[in-house]
């Protein structure tokens, strides 16, 4: 037998020999295995109990405005391409989160001038919520300083109550309209709300039925009920609520 032979016959067998691995004590055997510090943070939370359901309850939410605009600033740039339409540069801060702080940029906005009253150049004060077209969503309010014209020298600028004459006047037009096509014949609105308020049971004076607009004639005709839109209800609940 060869002398390596011998001497692993000598040797002990393998199998009664404990591996050193086993034996030898490991870091995982001497220390407690301490968790992760988030799973250590949320285990210490004291877990929420189940409450009961509340009924909801209308609450003012945050951050809401009392009015259906917003007003901006800016400088007319265009004049005369469109229709009672001029191009307004409006120059506002943008906070950019991949540099982190603000810059200036400017945005360009297509607003209702119903007179005709801007001329380019002319700082003005606009505000939203005035849809005229698929593109033109803001309409002129006042004009801050006038350029090169002064401003007795041009129409003036409607007011937010006789833009709201005006398309109260043509809502009333729409709806004569629309009547008359449905019932077939010419509609005297005068004389059909002056017989359903004698139906209810008002007195009627036809000195005072005589004055009254178109509007007016239809809201008298629907029992005094006032035509409000979808914006309009939406800033009276939000007012009711503070």
């Amino acid at each position: 037998m060869a002398p390596n032979h011998l001497l692993r016959a000598a040797m002990p067998l393998r199998a009664s020999m404990t591996p050193l691995s086993l034996t030898r004590p490991t870091l995982l055997q001497n220390t407690q295995i301490i968790t992760p510090l988030r799973q250590k943070t949320t285990s210490t939370k004291p877990t929420s109990t189940p409450t009961t359901a509340t009924p909801n309850t209308l609450t003012v939410p945050p951050r809401l405005r009392n009015y259906a605009s917003v007003l901006k600033t800016g400088t007319v740039v265009s004049v005369g391409r469109m229709d009672r339409t001029v191009r307004v540069c409006h120059r506002h801060n943008t906070y950019d989160r991949h540099i982190g702080k603000y810059y200036p940029k400017e945005t360009h906005y297509l607003v209702s001038d119903p007179r005709n009253s801007l001329r380019d150049g002319d700082v003005i004060e606009f505000s939203s919520g005035a849809p005229k077209s698929k593109h033109v969503h803001h309409v002129v309010e006042r004009i801050i300083t006038p350029f090169g014209v002064g401003i007795s020298e041009r129409p003036a600028v409607l007011s937010r109550a006789e833009r709201d004459a005006e398309r109260e006047a043509r809502w009333a037009e729409k709806y004569v309209r629309r009547e008359a096509r449905i019932l077939g014949r010419e509609v005297d609105l005068r004389a059909e709300a002056m017989e359903m308020a004698a139906k209810r049971g008002e007195a009627v004076d036809e000195a005072v039925w005589e004055g009254l607009s178109t509007a007016q004639l239809i809201r008298e005709y629907h029992g005094g009920q006032e035509r409000v839109g979808k914006i309009k209800k939406l800033v009276r609940e939000r007012m009711e609520m503070e």
